[in-house]
């Protein structure tokens, strides 16, 4: 089988479109029914991340093992770091059913909201080790783009935190406008070819070393001239 390496910068690029689209729709679903309470409102935000926990691994099945299992193992053996967009599947996956879960009680507090938040912790933090999962050459720019989204998600909820306790509407706006914020940097990031291509190595041979000859007389001392 054929793998194209190609396809994971691509992969990589639509996998962090759609975290990012998920991300951008949780936050204008929690700006907006801050004014406009409701679920319905509310359940636009946990439903993009449980599409976005679908869509990621459906694109690596699509694209770098070309929707067969033995492509899959063949694609995950290569690019073992690939295996990371799966915990984020898993990731946005609990955190919007925990959400969701939440709205359905219809409670504000409580554990469900503490589950939410803390499987959110768990994607801003994974997404300051998806750096060291890329070709080495390509790591740097990598992580500087991670590292804001990472920041910027933890500063979120933490900021959500802060208003659970105090109420106060400033630190709403503040969690709903840090959500969006890391979404759009996820919606324009691209996917260097360099961070998953194949890696060639060039190697020289150095030219044998030349015997040294056996019983070499040792040279003349020039005489001084007279």
């Amino acid at each position: 089988m054929t793998l194209d390496y190609g396809s994971f910068a691509k992969a990589s690029t639509l996998i962090h479109l759609v975290q990012g689209s998920a991300l951008v729709l949780l936050g204008a679903a929690e700006a907006y029914s801050l004014d406009n309470p409701g679920r319905k409102a509310a359940l636009a935000g946990p439903a993009a991340l449980l599409l976005a926990a679908v869509a990621m691994p459906a694109l690596i099945m699509a694209l770098p093992a070309g929707w067969s299992l033995d492509g899959l193992r063949l694609a995950l053996e290569v690019r073992r770091g690939f295996m990371i967009f799966f915990a984020f599947a898993c990731l946005f996956g609990a955190a919007g059913l925990s959400r969701l879960t939440q709205l359905a009680l219809g409670k504000t507090n409580g554990g469900w909201q503490t589950m939410f938040f803390g499987f959110l912790v768990l994607i801003g933090l994974l997404y300051f080790l998806l750096p060291y999962r890329v070709n080495e050459e390509a790591m740097r720019e990598v992580l500087v783009w991670h590292a804001a989204v990472g920041a910027t998600l933890l500063l979120a909820v933490a900021l959500k935190a802060a208003h659970s306790f105090s109420g106060r509407r400033a630190l709403h706006v503040a969690w709903a406008v840090l959500l969006m914020m890391a979404g759009l940097q996820l919606l324009t990031y691209q996917e260097s070819p360099g961070s998953y291509g194949l890696r060639l190595v060039t190697m020289e041979s150095a030219p044998p070393p030349v015997p040294a000859l056996k019983n070499a007389r040792p040279a003349d001392k020039e005489r001084p001239a007279r």
